[in-house]
């Protein structure tokens, strides 16, 4: 187990490379400069606020895109306390990722002291009775139900919302529906992976790529065998088959997916699935894509291409963005009112936002 300074430090630099470049990591550190000189006016001219009294090594802080702010701290040698917006959690002697449920409605950590394991959440601490080992917290994508996972031994224990389940070699992370009551995930069988959704599992193959849960219950995942790919919703083929399956995303409510394939020809263009249209909505064929961002609730998608030319571009469903440089995956806001990305746009790097450009008057790497 790794010591919370190395887990928060690989959670950050993770958190940048699934973006494929810095620039990401640019905007977040502008983001947090901005926000900090703002507040830092604004105090000023009000009251400040001491949020932490120093008496412990502070060793890491944040501000969570939700709100939330949290400290990791050092009050002996190797031990180590986090504290979430002003509530002082236990010393330990290291610990999970802190997870922050959707929208903020929650939080939670697993913690080891003394060889004894805790899950600590906003509520104080469960005694995860026998626990060898700390597993995994999920919430669902709505923020609503929670699910959580201690090993004993090399068997997992997973706490879903209204039962117990024990597993083996589970391999995917855990995927719960808004109601708690489905879960599904991937595990190993020999050198082959198999899929469990609410205990019923599939045949073998060779690869496995969970997605989640359609608004009917029903799991939506991607399968290969050998050199074919299909998509999947529960125990049905969605779709034709394909080369390849480049990223896949569904959204809050399981009415909308989106997924970049490659095709045999070795085009690549987008799909979305979605429950107001009877049929997929396909994309534009492009040399490459990647990149893929969903609205949180409309049938809206966003991705890089590139044309037969090597020119390059965001695309928002049918729409077509121009880019100049090096750019950074897209997102929607947390509201989806807007779609995001950041260009170097030869030297002239700007952040663009609905199609609009805002110049960005500092040096980005």
């Amino acid at each position: 187990m790794k010591k919370l300074t190395s887990i928060f430090s690989n959670f950050i630099l993770n958190f940048c490379n699934k973006r494929k470049n810095k620039l990401s990591f640019s905007l977040c550190v502008i983001s947090f400069f901005m926000i900090y000189n703002i507040s830092n006016s604004y105090a000023q001219k009000f009251n400040e606020i001491q949020l932490l009294d120093g008496l412990d090594s502070l060793l890491f802080f944040n501000i969570d895109t939700t709100g939330h702010w949290w400290a990791v701290t050092s009050p002996f040698s190797n031990k180590y306390r986090i504290t979430i917006d002003n509530q002082e959690g236990p010393v330990i002697d290291n610990g999970s990722e802190i997870v922050f449920a959707p929208g903020g409605l929650s939080w939670s950590y697993i913690c080891n002291i003394n060889n004894n394991f805790y899950l600590v959440d906003e509520f104080g601490e469960t005694y995860l009775e026998k626990a060898t080992d700390m597993g995994e917290i999920v919430y669902s994508p709505d923020g609503t139900q929670r699910a959580y996972s201690y090993f004993i031994g090399n068997i997992e224990t997973i706490i879903l919302p209204f039962k117990k389940i024990e597993v083996l070699n589970r391999k995917s992370s855990l995927f719960i529906d808004n109601t708690g009551t489905a879960f599904a995930f991937t595990a190993d069988r020999l050198n082959k992976t198999v899929i469990n959704i609410n205990g019923w599992e599939s045949s073998v193959y060779d690869e496995i790529i969970p997605i989640g849960f359609w608004y009917t219950g029903e799991f939506i995942y991607a399968v290969r065998n050998g050199n074919i790919w299909d998509i999947m919703q529960g125990k049905n083929i969605l779709s034709e088959s394909f080369a390849k399956i480049i990223d896949a995303k569904i959204n809050i409510n399981g009415t909308v997916c989106a997924v970049l394939v490659q095709l045999n020809t070795g085009k690549c263009m987008s799909i979305m699935y979605a429950e107001e249209y009877l049929d997929p909505i396909y994309g534009k064929n492009y040399n490459d894509v990647w990149g893929l961002a969903l609205h949180p609730t409309y049938p809206l998608i966003g991705f890089i291409a590139t044309d037969a030319s090597n020119k390059t571009y965001v695309v928002q469903n049918s729409t077509e963005y121009y880019t100049e440089g090096n750019l950074s995956s897209p997102y929607y806001s947390y509201d989806g009112e807007e779609l995001i990305f950041i260009d170097e746009g030869n030297f002239n790097p700007y952040i663009n936002i609905n199609g609009r450009r805002n110049p960005v008057y500092l040096n980005m790497s």
